[in-house]
């Protein structure tokens, strides 16, 4: 079966499946509206780079102390870990998460996998996987 994927890098992509983040911030707005499986890239966001080389926090840890949420599983790149639903793209959405000068892809309907979809090498954009999501 084919599935429509986006790719985002980790704290986002748990955030976005565990229904903590509501937009996804992006440079180009999108006419996709249903749902879209979210991969974890293989490469963690700048700002979590950052921090752990500042101090001798975990990710997870440096998600709790940031209140942006919970990462149960450290290990979470480079696989699909669950999907959303793009029910909007507007500028200027109230949601804490929406980035001024951003396209916000607005997400609702989130589900985390229970197994995420290992050693799935990712794309920019929304791209089609094919494969089968067994037991989520």
């Amino acid at each position: 079966m084919k599935y429509k994927v986006l790719s985002v890098r980790q704290p986002y992509a748990s955030l976005l499946v565990s229904g903590i983040k509501d937009v996804e911030n992006r440079s180009r707005r999108t006419n996709f509206r249903g749902t879209v499986l979210i991969h974890a890239s293989a490469k963690e966001h700048d700002i979590v780079s950052f921090l752990k080389e500042k101090s001798e926090f975990t990710v997870n840890e440096i998600l709790i102390l940031s209140k942006m949420g919970d990462v149960e599983d450290d290990n979470l790149f480079s696989c699909i870990i669950g999907s959303v639903d793009i029910v909007d793209c507007v500028q200027n959405h109230p949601s804490e998460w929406a980035e001024k000068g951003q396209w916000h892809w607005v997400c609702a309907n989130a589900r985390k996998f229970k197994h995420p979809i290992r050693f799935v090498k990712g794309k920019l954009g929304i791209w089609e996987w094919e494969g089968y999501i067994l037991n989520q």
